[in-house]
């Protein structure tokens, strides 16, 4: 297949696991949506009296919580189809390859979260005010965040046996990548000895970058100094997705053994 028939063999994958799903059953936006609404009120009800200051981090989070999640809904979509439809195996003895199945099936997880993300790049709007420069940040690091994301879903789902795994797993990994880090709060509120911790996390790079695009400051400076640093975050969160790109692509298993 040629480069074009590809693409086009994506976009199919595209509109089979994400675009005709939302067309059919839309109430999936609102459950794509709910979760990390949810976090948002709870932390406008603790905060919004005290510390208004803080909701533009909650906002922020939100929109950084939908791209991570793109990640579990791969995980779970990749490792269902290929366990229970035994879809995968049909796309291993077609001339599709494995990077178009992972490339349209991470479109697909996009499409659920667009809407989501939309509503809350509008709030975030009316919370604080930003203008185009800082959209296209912001959208890099959206972008950046989905794919590191969608890479690391794909990898993990290519080595499950059996459904029951699938849950556990997901639920543990991509919780740790999106409520633990700093972005729902500032990372000034973690103990400054224990600031480096957060940044083995890759998504912490993303709350930092998308806090600095958008001037969000709480606390204390980060200790140390290097941690404030937006190139340190452009950096790490670039190099997670090209690392966890470079492992899907290689350590995947794209036929069963």
């Amino acid at each position: 297949m040629s480069a074009r028939q590809q693409a086009y063999a994506a976009l199919r994958i595209c509109w089979f696991n994400g675009i005709l799903p939302l067309w059919r059953t839309p109430l999936l936006v609102a459950a794509v949506f709910l979760t990390p609404f949810s976090f948002l009120f709870f932390l406008f009800v603790i905060t919004a009296p005290t510390n208004p200051a803080l909701l533009p981090f909650g906002v922020m989070g939100g929109i950084l919580f939908s791209a991570l999640f793109t990640g579990n809904g791969m995980l779970n979509d990749c490792a269902y189809l290929r366990l229970e439809r035994q879809l995968q195996t049909i796309f291993v003895a077609s001339p599709v390859r494995p990077l178009t199945y992972l490339l349209g099936m991470a479109l697909s997880e996009l499409a659920f979260t667009l809407p989501a993300l939309a509503m809350f790049l509008g709030i975030l709007d009316l919370v604080h005010p930003y203008g185009p420069a800082t959209l296209g940040v912001l959208l890099g690091v959206v972008v950046l965040t989905w794919l590191m994301a969608s890479t690391l879903g794909f990898l993990i789902s290519t080595f499950f046996h059996q459904l029951r795994e699938i849950w556990p797993i997901g639920t543990l990994v991509f919780s740790t990548l999106s409520i633990l880090p700093p972005i729902f709060y500032p990372a000034g509120v973690i103990p400054a000895r224990l600031q480096w911790a957060a940044f083995l996390v890759p998504s912490t790079f993303a709350g930092q970058l998308a806090d600095h695009a958008l001037g969000l400051t709480f606390g204390p400076a980060l200790s140390p100094s290097v941690l404030n640093s937006p190139w340190l975050d452009l950096a790490g969160l670039a190099g997670a997705t090209l690392l966890f790109g470079g492992l899907a692509l290689r350590l995947a298993r794209w036929r069963d053994p």
